[in-house]
C-alpha cells in the first residue's frame, strides 16, 4: 500500500491560493483534491486524513480506505454516497521488501496524472469557516503495483472519473465501479531510498535510480 504520493502539477487552472507542489507528501499534510460542488467541479486544498466532526480521537483520522468495506463502516458509508472526490497526482510510491530493508518505488502514468478515487469530509468550525479533510480509497494491487504489494489507491480513467464523481451515480454502483477499476499505472521504477523519510523534498524524489519498468517488462 501507499503512504505517500506526488502532486506537483496543478490539476486544473484554477487553484487554491498559497498551493505548493510537493514530490514526496505523506497523510497529515495538505492535498489538493476535485470535487463537485453545485454541479461545478471545485479544487480545494483539504488535510489528507479524514476527520469528520464526530471524531475525537485524531489519531484515529485514517488516511486510506478499504473499497471492499466502504458500505460497512459508519466513518466512510455517507461521504461514499455524498461527498466523492478525486485526488489528483503525478505518481505514488509503493516499498518493496529487499533484504532487511524495503525500496521504494515510484509509479506513474506514461504521460500526464493519475487520479485516485478518494471521499471528502466537512465540519463547521465556530468561527463559520469549514474545515474540510478527505481519505484516499484502496483495492486489491493490479498490474505493475501487483508485484510491490497486496493494495494500491483505485486509479481512474476518465470515464470511470465522471461516473465516480456525478451525483446522479447509484450507490449500489460505486463499489462495483472502485473494485472493477484498472490500474492506469504504465511505469514504476526505483528511487532513492531516502524518499522513505517524509522529510525529503524536492524533484530528485522522482528521479529513477535504476530500471523502468513497464507492464511487458519484468523487474531487473
Amino acid at each position: 500500500m501507499t503512504g505517500r504520493i506526488a502532486q506537483f502539477n496543478a490539476p486544473v487552472a484554477d487553484i487554491p491560493q498559497g498551493w505548493q507542489p510537493n514530490w514526496n507528501l505523506s497523510p497529515g499534510n495538505r492535498v489538493l483534491i476535485l470535487r463537485k460542488l453545485d454541479n461545478q467541479l471545485d479544487c480545494a486544498e483539504v488535510l489528507w486524513n479524514l476527520t469528520p466532526g464526530w471524531l475525537r480521537d485524531l489519531s484515529r483520522a485514517p488516511f486510506s480506505a478499504q473499497a471492499e468495506f466502504l458500505h460497512d463502516k459508519p466513518m466512510f458509508r455517507e461521504p461514499l454516497v455524498q461527498r466523492r472526490c478525486l485526488i489528483p497526482v503525478d505518481g505514488f510510491y509503493m516499498w518493496k521488501p529487499q533484504g532487511q530493508r524495503k525500496q521504494p518505488w515510484y509509479l506513474r502514468h506514461e504521460q500526464g496524472g493519475l487520479a485516485l478515487a478518494g471521499l471528502w469530509e466537512r465540519y463547521a468550525l465556530n468561527d463559520g469557516s469549514y474545515w474540510d479533510s478527505c481519505v484516499l480509497i484502496t483495492a486489491p494491487a493490479k498490474g505493475l503495483a501487483a508485484r510491490l504489494g497486496e493494495r494500491m489507491p483505485v486509479t481512474l480513467n476518465r470515464a470511470e472519473q465522471a461516473i465516480w464523481l456525478a451525483a446522479a451515480t447509484a450507490p449500489s454502483a460505486l463499489q462495483p465501479l472502485l473494485l472493477n477499476a484498472d490500474s492506469q499505472v504504465r511505469l514504476m521504477y526505483p528511487v532513492n531510498p531516502a524518499v522513505s523519510s517524509p522529510a525529503t523534498q524536492g524533484p530528485q524524489c522522482c528521479n529513477p535510480t535504476g530500471h523502468a519498468v513497464r507492464l511487458d517488462q519484468a523487474i531487473p
